[in-house]
C-alpha cells in the first residue's frame, strides 16, 4: 500500500452561478465536452474544449478547474497552478480547488503552501479526509512523525476502518520506536486489507525491529508467498536470519534480493552471510562489489574482514 495524494478527477462543480447570457452557456457545452473527452483519455480535445470555455467565458472558474486537473495528470505543474490560481480568485470557497492546489504545490516541491492550502480545504469542508491525510503524508515525508501521527490518528478515529489511516499510523509509530504500538495498528490495517504484501511486510520490519525475529520470518515468508519477486521481503527476512545465526538461509535470502534488484545492500549482505561461513574469497569479493557500486558501509566491513 504505496502512500498516495489522491486527485480529485475532472467534474462539473456546482459553483451555483446563474447563467445570464449565450456565452456562458456555450462556455459550459464546452467544459462539459472537454470533461468528456478528457475522461476517454482524449487530451488534446479536452484541452481545446477547455480553452474554448475560457475564451468565451473567463469568469467560469470551473473551466480554470478543470483545465488545471487536466495539466496536472499531464505533469505541467506551472500552468496547472495558474489555471487553479485563477479559479481561486474566482471563486474563493470551492474546497476541490484549493485540495487540487494543494497537490500542485506539493508536487512543485512547495509544502509550506501545499499545507496552507489542504488546510483552507479541511477550514471550508471538514469531511474532506483527504486533506488531512495529505497532511499527513507530507510530515511524513519531513519526518515530522509527531505531527504526522497526530493527523493520522485523526482520521482513525473518526472512521477506524480506515486502512491508509491505519498503516500509516502505524509507520509514524514504528519511526517513533513504538513497534508494539505499530505492529497494532498493522493488525487492525490486515484485518481489513489481510492479503496487502506492504503492510504484512512493515508488520514483520516492526517485529524484527523489537527482536521478534521468527514472526517477522513468517511475515516476510507470507510476503514472498504473495509476491515471489518482492526483493524487501527476501532483503528483511535474511536479515532476520542473519540475527538468529542462520547464516546459510540469510545468504540464500539475500542472493534472491540481489537476483531482483541487484542492490549493494543486498550485495553486502550476501558477503557477511557468506564470512560468517566462513567463505572468505566469496565474502570478500561481495564486499568489494557493494564497494564498486558506492555502498560506503561496505567498506568498513571489507576492512574488518578481509585483510589481504
Amino acid at each position: 500500500m504505496k502512500q498516495y495524494f489522491k486527485i480529485i478527477l475532472l467534474l462539473f462543480i456546482s459553483w451555483n452561478l446563474i447563467i445570464e447570457s449565450s456565452a456562458q452557456n456555450d462556455a459550459e457545452y464546452f467544459i462539459k465536452q472537454g470533461i468528456t473527452a478528457a475522461r476517454l483519455g482524449y487530451t488534446e480535445q479536452a484541452l481545446q474544449n477547455f480553452n474554448t470555455a475560457i475564451y468565451k467565458d473567463p469568469t467560469l472558474p470551473e473551466a480554470w478547474y478543470n483545465r488545471g486537473v487536466l495539466y496536472y495528470k499531464l505533469g505541467n505543474f506551472q500552468k496547472a497552478l495558474f489555471d487553479m490560481d485563477q479559479a481561486a480568485r474566482i471563486n474563493s470557497k470551492q474546497t476541490n480547488v484549493f485540495y487540487q492546489r494543494g497537490l500542485i504545490y506539493h508536487a512543485l516541491g512547495n509544502d509550506s503552501l501545499a499545507r496552507e492550502d489542504f488546510r483552507k480545504t479541511i477550514s471550508l469542508d471538514t469531511t474532506m479526509t483527504d486533506a488531512l491525510f495529505n497532511l499527513g503524508l507530507i510530515d511524513f515525508e519531513h519526518q515530522n512523525y509527531e505531527q504526522a501521527l497526530m493527523n493520522f490518528d485523526k482520521l482513525v478515529k473518526s472512521d477506524s476502518k480506515n486502512t491508509q489511516a491505519l498503516y500509516h499510523r502505524g509507520l509514524c509509530k514504528h519511526h517513533l520506536g513504538r513497534f508494539f504500538e505499530a505492529i497494532a495498528d498493522f493488525d487492525a490495517a490486515l484485518a481489513l486489507l489481510p492479503n496487502d504484501a506492504e503492510i504484512i511486510l512493515s508488520r514483520g520490519v516492526a517485529k524484527a525491529e523489537a527482536g521478534y525475529y521468527y514472526t517477522a520470518i513468517e511475515d516476510f515468508t507470507r510476503v514472498i508467498y504473495l509476491n515471489p519477486n518482492y526483493a524487501e521481503a527476501y532483503f528483511n527476512r535474511a536479515m532476520a536470519s542473519f540475527n538468529l545465526y542462520k547464516f546459510a538461509e540469510a545468504e540464500s535470502d539475500y542472493n534472491m534480493a540481489y537476483s531482483i534488484d541487484s542492490s549493494a545492500e543486498a550485495l553486502t549482505g550476501r558477503g557477511l552471510s557468506r564470512l560468517a561461513q566462513h567463505q572468505m574469497d566469496t565474502g570478500c569479493a561481495d564486499l568489494k562489489m557493494a564497494i564498486e557500486l558506492g555502498y560506503e558501509p561496505a567498506i568498513k566491513y571489507l576492512m574488518n574482514y578481509c585483510k589481504d
